[in-house]
């Protein structure tokens, strides 16, 4: 069953945002927290840039740093051990050695 749908608003870099969807509001404000945080990091770096140049500066900083941790994760081997642990089974299973499913 899908969650009611709310409005939470957000202020992001000094404009007021009204956000509707199925997820949770304090999530909704983490998020808005979390961009207005870095978007005013980089205007205290580039003072006379438009809101805009600062926007997707910081799309592209977030945009960064999923994908590090993205790699990560891949690098830490999880999904290959995850993969290798699978095909141990379906090979344990074709080889009868897991003994009867039925």
């Amino acid at each position: 069953m899908a969650q009611p749908i709310t409005r939470t608003e957000v202020s992001i870099f000094g404009s007021s945002y009204s956000i509707s969807g199925e997820t949770d509001p304090e999530y909704v404000q983490r998020l808005a927290r979390y961009i207005d945080s870095k978007m005013n990091e980089l205007s205290g770096s580039l003072p006379g840039a438009s809101a805009q140049k600062i926007a997707i500066l910081a799309a592209l900083n977030i945009a960064d740093e999923f994908f590090q941790y993205k790699e990560l994760n891949d690098e830490d081997g999880l999904s290959r051990l995850y993969e290798m642990k699978t095909k141990k089974m379906i090979s344990m299973l074709d080889e009868g050695l897991i003994g009867d499913i039925y």
